[in-house]
């Protein structure tokens, strides 16, 4: 199947469009699909938030529904007549995922499954998987390329690597065009507070110091929101078919030093950094190779030291000086265990199922 033109794209569908990552996808496509009209679909769980997309509501081309990606009748319904469909959905906190497992499993890989099926039935052209950098697991140290093996290492990148098997073996079976990127750790504005970036930022804008797990040496690696968002632009226009992409800027750095990035930034007050005991999956991760996604053009432009200004004030804003002052004040809490949750198989997650 062909790449699509983003002038004369007419019909998109955003899963996950009013959350972090989808919210400003919406807002990207807006800006570069002139004649498209966007149909987001959300279940509106605790990462989501409705003003995410005040912006591109005033414009009269996006409508809302809100509604599990589960549902395969409601998102067969989506998406009549679409063009695209780029798929956001889903959690993503690794910590969440150790106490809720099946929530994971549901949302990102049974979740997959039927919007996949429902794409299958309604004929969609294209769809884009936003998928994680998390599937490859700790690597070793060498960039990796996307014909890597997936060795996840915790429940979150457990259930990417489910929705990538779904899809491959799917596509197929449907005469699908499925493309996947698999993006390093992306910074922007939205993003919920029990992110590394977020946090670190309201914390250090109210002078209580940053936490940082074991030793800090942790690798991750970073994108910005305009990069990631240019980089799915690129795949819709003139990526290859079923083909998956690598997302990752320049940055490579350890936690500690962008817990050092982040106190140079907001400086007043000082607050420094804390250790806390480490928490399970809390590996380094590998650099990606990005040949692949820069053969279409790209490049990535922006660096989070420079976008780190604009966070700040971003995030300090959310925050009244008020309220920084009682939270200031507020005695640290103890520190706590993050413990794997074992759940017997027919528990909770059948009776999830029967709910969908």
């Amino acid at each position: 199947m062909a790449s699509l033109d983003l002038d004369w794209i007419r019909t998109i569908v955003v899963t996950g469009g009013a959350g972090f990552i989808g919210s400003h996808i919406v807002d990207d496509l807006l800006a570069h699909c002139p004649k498209a009209r966007i149909r987001v679909l959300d279940a509106f769980t605790y990462a989501a938030d409705m003003s995410y997309l005040d912006a591109a509501f005033r414009t009269g081309r996006v409508t809302l529904q809100e509604g599990d990606v589960g549902n395969l009748d409601l998102v067969t319904e989506m998406l009549k007549d679409a063009d695209l469909v780029v798929h956001a959905a889903g959690e993503s906190h690794v910590e969440r995922a150790f106490s809720v497992p099946e929530r994971f499993t549901l949302a990102n890989a049974l979740g997959t499954q039927v919007l996949v099926e429902a794409m299958g039935r309604r004929r969609v052209p294209l769809m884009i998987h936003v998928s994680s950098a998390e599937v490859y697991g700790a690597g070793n140290g060498q960039p990796v390329g996307e014909l890597a093996p997936l060795l996840p290492d915790n429940p979150l990148a457990a259930s990417k690597a489910a929705a990538e098997m779904l899809i491959a073996g799917l596509r197929r079976s449907f005469d699908l065009d499925i493309r996947v990127l698999r993006p390093v750790n992306i910074v922007g504005t939205r993003q919920n507070t029990e992110k590394l970036l977020p946090r670190f930022l309201e914390l250090a804008a109210v002078g209580r110091p940053l936490p940082v797990h074991g030793d800090g040496r942790q690798t991750r690696g970073f994108v910005t929101m305009a990069d990631f968002c240019s980089a799915l632009r690129a795949v819709v226009a003139r990526g290859a078919e079923n083909a998956t992409y690598n997302v990752a800027g320049d940055d490579f750095l350890d936690i500690l030093s962008v817990a050092r990035l982040v106190l140079e930034t907001v400086q007043e007050p000082v607050s420094g950094v804390s250790f806390a005991a480490g928490r399970p999956g809390n590996a380094s991760r590998p650099p990606l190779d990005t040949r692949a996604l820069k053969a279409l053009g790209w490049q990535a432009k922006g660096t989070l030291r420079r976008e780190l200004p604009m966070l700040a004030a971003w995030y300090g804003a959310r925050m009244p000086a008020g309220l920084r002052r009682q939270v200031r004040q507020v005695p640290d809490l103890a520190p706590q265990r993050v413990q794997a949750v074992t759940q017997a198989a027919g528990s909770g997650l059948f009776r999830s199922l029967e709910r969908h």
